[in-house]
């Protein structure tokens, strides 16, 4: 789709470029403790720093407990006695230290994200400004937003029922369902993309843009193609991981091959095999995951990359945890921000507030937080109850 000759010599390297503003604070902020705490099935990180300062995140709850050995044991010891207004070198010094860079992937890059959400929340709360002024300034107070479906375990006519649903219940302009077997070719009901891709057109093209999304089925690049012309002649906007996705020569030969958008990038951690995607034209929309890429400063580095090439940024979410959280604080400060950013709906089974927003979707938008730190306060009483989950619990 995208010419990509000559794109390398023209991007500069943004990864060197300050994302955190740090000027905003004058003295040292000296991290004390960073602990990982577990309230039932919820896991959050909290930040403290020696001037008694506080901040709060919650992980991915759906990952974390397959790698809290490696924050407890890698992760949480190297942010001590630093200055948490480094926090962008910390990001990078944490994959570096020592020789930690050789579990790069998602086990080590979702718990530095984890520690940057809380220690920017704090930072965010010490400044009184909420995190995306301290990314950039914020750009924008409401994020249209496409909401996210995944129904593969049914046949075709109740993926679309609860498809249509969704739509309906927000009243969304944009929305995105499963095709494919997820990283293997086989529908689990034969013929259920086929069917999808018609009647999804059918009864929601008039009114929704549409996405697709095969999380990597297609090990054929010829096959991913064949799909990828049923969308483009239905009406599709965006056609999301055709191929594995660390086969990004099998990704360069689809996006060659077709006119639709590809998207990718949700389970990429590497910044150079990111570069190489977006200079290569494998993907014309880039979908850094906030956890999977270590953070919201690592993941804006590549809206700016996005950016220069001219091509859009999608924030991919977690549904587990506050992912929807993140995104809007990504979304509101972000370039190269995509039409419509991906929605999974507002976790509201634990207890927080956020002062003078309500994250009602109106008109296909969300408001962002816009109070101190990330903008979300948890129940005070609730995180009392958290237990510390430290060395002892490791085998």
């Amino acid at each position: 789709m995208v010419n990509s000759i000559g794109r390398a010599s023209t991007i500069s390297n943004v990864s060197t470029e300050p994302v955190f503003n740090k000027t905003v604070f004058k003295d040292p902020i000296i991290i004390e403790s960073l602990d990982l705490l577990k309230i039932d099935n919820n896991w959050f990180i909290r930040v403290r720093s020696k001037e008694g300062a506080e901040g709060w995140a919650m992980s991915n709850n759906a990952l974390i407990p397959s790698y809290f050995a490696i924050f407890i044991r890698d992760v949480a010891p190297f942010f001590i006695g630093k200055d948490a207004r480094e926090i962008e070198d910390l990001v990078e010094g944490a994959f570096l230290n020592p020789s930690k860079y050789k579990n790069q992937g998602q086990s080590l890059w979702l718990c530095i994200a984890s520690a940057e959400f809380a220690i920017l929340d704090m930072l965010g709360r010490i400044a009184d400004r909420p995190v995306g002024e301290l990314l950039g300034g914020i750009r924008r107070k409401q994020i249209p937003i496409y909401i996210a479906n995944n129904h593969r375990r049914y046949d075709w006519q109740e993926s679309l029922k609860r498809i249509i649903r969704s739509v309906e219940e927000i009243d969304a302009q944009a929305v995105k369902f499963k095709i494919g077997g997820r990283m293997k070719l086989i529908d689990t009901y034969p013929g259920r993309t086929e069917k999808l891709i018609v009647e999804v057109a059918k009864a929601l093209g008039d009114r929704c843009t549409l996405y697709a999304d095969s999380n990597g089925s297609y090990v054929d690049p010829a096959y991913a193609i064949k799909i990828g012309r049923m969308l483009e002649a239905n009406g599709y906007a965006m056609y999301e991981e055709p191929c594995p996705f660390d086969d990004l020569f099998g990704l360069k030969k689809v996006a060659d091959a077709l006119d639709i958008t590809i998207a990718g990038g949700e389970q990429e951690s590497s910044e150079y095999r990111f570069r190489w995607m977006i200079e290569n034209g494998a993907i014309q929309l880039s979908q850094p995951d906030h956890f999977n890429y270590g953070g919201l400063i690592r993941t804006l580095k590549i809206a700016r990359l996005s950016e220069q090439v001219g091509i859009p940024c999608i924030s991919h979410i977690a549904r587990a945890g506050m992912g929807f959280l993140y995104m809007l604080v990504f979304s509101s400060c972000a370039p190269a921000l995509g039409p419509f950013q991906e929605y999974k709906g507002v976790n509201r089974t634990i207890p927080w507030e956020s002062p003078g927003v309500d994250f009602k979707v109106t008109d296909g938008k969300v408001p962002v937080p816009l109070g101190p730190g990330m903008g979300v306060n948890y129940d005070p009483e609730y995180l009392a109850k958290a237990t510390l989950i430290d060395a002892s619990y490791i085998p």
